[in-house]
């Protein structure tokens, strides 16, 4: 899904396999080889409704590494033609899994849009790659205290580890209806290795990342 990318032009192999999502992980595999830094913005628009989810991630610094291998430097990193062209990929790959993005609200499917305004960018000093996107609702949402919007945002294959930064992890922006507010549970990670069923290893159909990922809830009151 997520890919690297060796010229101005080029973007070459998948960092893994559509396997390690279709077929169901082994405990010897089933742990991180990639790790993400996120955070994620509920966009509201001007009926204050969320209308989007805004998604940044920050790879880390061997993937990053990965990720721009071969690939020409200019004075500042790496050529912007190179970076977009690798953010409209990924995006590509992403599409057919959501984005890794899953909202529900009232404890119903939201159905997602096309992401846009996907930009990738380097960090040389960190030597870290930023990609940042956004993920549009189809159907904008009015939370309320009885149809709480909830967010996850998780690879199912867990291959890949996406955790929310320390600092301002969940923002909102846009018009805000008074009152709204934002929290969020991170299961632990050794407790939930614990519980674990076998099903977890053996059901294709498992998602095994669901059960690490940071669930962001949003209430509002009531219109009145």
């Amino acid at each position: 899904m997520l890919v690297r990318a060796v010229g101005a032009r080029t973007v070459l192999a998948a960092l893994f396999a559509l396997a390690f999502v279709l077929a169901p992980p082994s405990p010897a595999r089933a742990h991180p080889h990639v790790w993400i830094d996120m955070q994620s913005e509920l966009q509201f628009d001007d009926q204050g409704r969320v209308a989007a989810i805004g998604i940044t991630w920050t790879f880390d610094e061997f993937y990053s590494a990965f990720a721009v291998e071969g690939a020409a430097r200019t004075d500042n990193g790496y050529d912007e033609e190179l970076l977009a062209g690798l953010a409209e990929v990924n995006l590509q790959n992403l599409a057919e899994w959501n984005y890794f993005t899953e909202v529900t609200a009232g404890g119903k499917t939201v159905a997602l849009d096309t992401a846009r305004d996907g930009k990738s960018t380097w960090d040389d000093e960190a030597g870290r790659l930023t990609l940042a996107f956004v993920v549009p609702l189809r159907k904008p949402v009015i939370p309320s205290a009885t149809e709480m919007l909830k967010l996850r945002i998780y690879d199912p294959s867990y291959y890949i580890s996406i955790d929310y930064v320390k600092d301002e992890p969940v923002r909102m922006t846009g018009k805000v209806p008074q009152g709204c507010g934002v929290n969020s549970e991170t299961p632990n990670v050794e407790n939930v290795w614990i519980g674990l069923p076998e099903t977890a290893f053996t059901d294709p159909n498992s998602r095994l990342g669901a059960n690490f990922a940071t669930i962001v809830t949003l209430t509002c009151p009531p219109s009145s």
